[in-house]
């Protein structure tokens, strides 16, 4: 799995309460594609004690958009875990949990 998160150089994003994150599901090199996979995708902004499940929707060869949104109990700075699950259609499947993946800045006054 690949992740394309819209980081800053502290591996950080600003205080927006929605984002993009992109996503892409690929074999090892030399493999075959996977075929019509689906993909589920949540955020975690306490650690992993719970998950919100991301909108996602797939834009071909395994290329997937998760449209993150910080919960709303969330103030200030938080760091996000990004757990994605990946299955195609042979019944193949991937679960990977990036903890701690990066940071969502709060808003001026909320550090």
């Amino acid at each position: 799995m690949d992740y394309a998160v819209p980081v800053d150089a502290h591996n950080a994003i600003g205080p927006a309460p929605r984002h993009s994150v992109g996503l892409t599901v690929r074999m090892q090199d030399g493999m075959a594609a996977p075929r019509r996979v689906t993909l589920k995708a949540e955020t975690s902004y306490d650690d992993g004690r719970t998950w919100s499940e991301a909108h996602t929707a797939g834009k071909g060869d395994g290329r997937f958009t998760a449209l993150i949104e910080r919960p709303t109990r969330v103030h200030g700075d938080a760091y996000v875990t990004l757990r994605v699950t990946a299955t195609d259609s042979q019944g193949n499947r991937v679960r990977q949990t990036v903890d701690r993946a990066y940071l969502h800045r709060g808003t001026a006054g909320e550090h």
